[in-house]
């Protein structure tokens, strides 16, 4: 407190800075955490704006509510600074706000899916289903930050290059452009891997519906097609008949991750190797459920590929982010209790059946 309201402003910014540390560390309702904050926000008036910028730092720092009254004072500071970091620190609190209006939301969805489960299955079944999403969950959290780390690492590596080279007074335009440009695409990667991950984690309402097999196999093949140039064509041999019940678009976002996987299999052929066939599409019902083929003649996988080919984030192509076939898998077992059975031999090529209950029993004890 007395560093506070020193007179020096040397001291006082020091003086900001381990009161911001400190008041992280309190419990709440101490009454010396309040008298510390209303000093740190009558700070952020001080005429020195290192000063006030520091006050804006420690807004960031803590959940405290008297900041907000503070920053939206020095959002329209005079000094650029203080004013950028108080716009970074008042975008920060508001995300707390949101995560955690999101995090309650997904408590009560969990505690209603596990109030379900305990009812069907009693208290040891419970506690057995939290155990195993939780250790899920933490294993892709982990996987997940080894992607992101490694996405980030050259990124940050192209930054500090960038850095020296505008340091460099006699830096050329051509060096600059470079380094941005590699910049730019690792951004690209990174957004790509993220936005894989939504579309992973997505939880979207299924409507089922009887739906012909023909028309949606030749839906999937048309986005193929719109969305790459290139590669052999792909050919849909489907009895009009033939229906099952599905939800159409989880459905064709399945067969489409799975077409462009047999298109980009094609494209990555040896130039010592002939031009592949066209990719067969078919399907045909066996008892109680129907069979979707897709058939390429790419460069196949070996065993080791294939075993490792619907885990999460592995994956064996340049700019692949893991996640479309892991997302085929969860669309078609635990969205249609299908099954995902994957054959393919190096040099010949893969085939991916979809193998779907003719009738969906969602809900099924």
């Amino acid at each position: 407190m007395a560093a506070l309201g020193s007179e020096d402003w040397t001291r006082a910014l020091e003086g900001v800075a381990a009161a911001a540390a400190w008041v992280q560390v309190t419990e709440p309702g101490d009454a010396r955490a309040s008298r510390v904050v209303e000093q740190l926000v009558a700070l952020g008036g001080h005429p020195k704006w290192e000063v006030r910028r520091a006050v804006a730092h420690a807004a960031a720092q803590t959940r405290h509510g008297d900041f907000e009254k503070v920053l939206a004072r020095l959002v329209t500071d005079h000094n650029a600074r203080v004013r950028q970091a108080a716009e970074s620190a008042a975008l920060r609190r508001r995300d707390w706000a949101n995560a955690s209006a999101l995090g309650r939301q997904h408590e009560e969805h969990v505690n209603a899916t596990l109030d379900d489960i305990e009812a069907r299955f009693g208290v040891r079944g419970r506690s057995a289903v939290k155990r195993a999403s939780e250790h899920i969950a933490n294993t892709f959290a982990r996987e997940l930050y080894h992607e992101v780390i490694k996405l980030l690492t050259p990124l940050a590596t192209s930054a500090d290059r960038l850095v020296q080279h505008l340091g460099d007074g006699g830096a050329t335009r051509g060096p600059l452009l470079d380094e941005a440009g590699r910049m730019k695409e690792r951004i690209a990667r990174l957004r790509s891997v993220l936005e894989a991950m939504r579309a992973y984690t997505a939880q979207p309402k299924l409507e089922l519906a009887v739906e012909p097999l023909r028309e949606v196999a030749e839906e999937s093949a048309a986005l193929v097609r719109d969305a790459r140039r290139g590669g052999p064509p792909i050919h849909v041999d489907i009895d009009p008949e033939l229906r099952a019940e599905v939800c159409r678009p989880r459905l064709v976002q399945a067969l489409t991750n799975l077409l462009t996987n047999a298109i980009e299999a094609c494209i990555d052929l040896p130039d010592t190797l002939p031009a592949a066939a066209p990719i067969a599409v078919t399907a045909h019902a066996e008892q109680d459920r129907v069979v979707i083929a897709i058939e390429d003649h790419g460069c196949g996988m070996t065993e080791e590929v294939l075993a490792d080919a619907t885990v999460l984030f592995s994956t064996s192509k340049p700019g692949g982010t893991g996640f479309g076939l892991p997302l085929v898998v969860k669309i078609v077992e635990s969205e249609h209790e299908g099954r995902l059975a994957l054959e393919s031999r190096p040099g010949h090529g893969t085939t991916a059946r979809v193998i779907l209950p003719a009738r969906w029993h969602g809900g099924r004890a």
